[in-house]
């Protein structure tokens, strides 16, 4: 599965870094830009909720997307479209990854041997005004995600500077296939150039 990474290139060691050393940085979740990250809902008091939150602590985020010629995502995400997309090949059966479900509602924990879990699903689900990103995640353990595939081509924003352009172009491995996007102001969508 072709997943993205958006990114802005002004802290460009960061960009490469996913590159050239084939892995993705893992947040904690209540640094992601959702407020309502990781709410859960549950009947059973402090006792149950304390278990909860030290599970849910464990946990570190990836947020990708499976869009690639969205507005917003490459508006929010890579510097008003100054940045760039980095494509990322996952196997969909892969055990870290999750497809994120958009419900106006939190997970509900309604029986106690739901403390058994590890509660990974409390960052499975977002509210619904998040639905443009058409988000997946990496949900591990680990500050970083190792890729289980070497990076194969990155996008470049349809504003990016001739020069960041040029200089990305230089730097990085003939392996990595640069595609310029373009925007087609028509259909309001970000599209590879052709």
């Amino acid at each position: 599965m072709l997943l993205y990474k958006y990114r802005a290139i002004d802290d460009l060691w960061l960009s490469l870094d996913i590159i050239l050393n084939m892995r993705v940085w893992c947040s904690r979740w209540d640094s992601l830009n959702d407020p309502l990250e990781g709410r859960y809902y549950s009947r059973f008091g402090n006792g149950f909720d304390e278990k909860v939150n030290i599970r849910r602590n464990e946990w570190r985020i990836c947020a990708l997307s499976s869009a690639l010629d969205n507005f917003l995502l490459w508006s929010h995400y890579a510097s008003g479209h100054k940045g760039i997309a980095i494509e990322l090949e996952i196997p969909e059966e892969n055990p870290d990854l999750s497809k994120v479900q958009y419900s106006p509602f939190s997970p509900i924990f309604t029986d106690i041997s739901e403390t058994i879990k590890d509660h990974k699903n409390l960052f499975e689900i977002k509210t619904e005004e998040w639905s443009y990103e058409q988000e997946y995640r990496i949900i591990c353990k680990g500050e970083f995600y190792e890729l289980p595939n070497p990076i194969k081509k990155i996008y470049l924003g349809h504003k990016i500077s001739s020069e960041r352009a040029k200089i990305l172009r230089s730097i990085l491995p003939s392996s990595v296939e640069v595609v310029q996007m373009k925007l087609d102001s028509y259909q309001g969508k970000v599209v590879p150039e052709t």
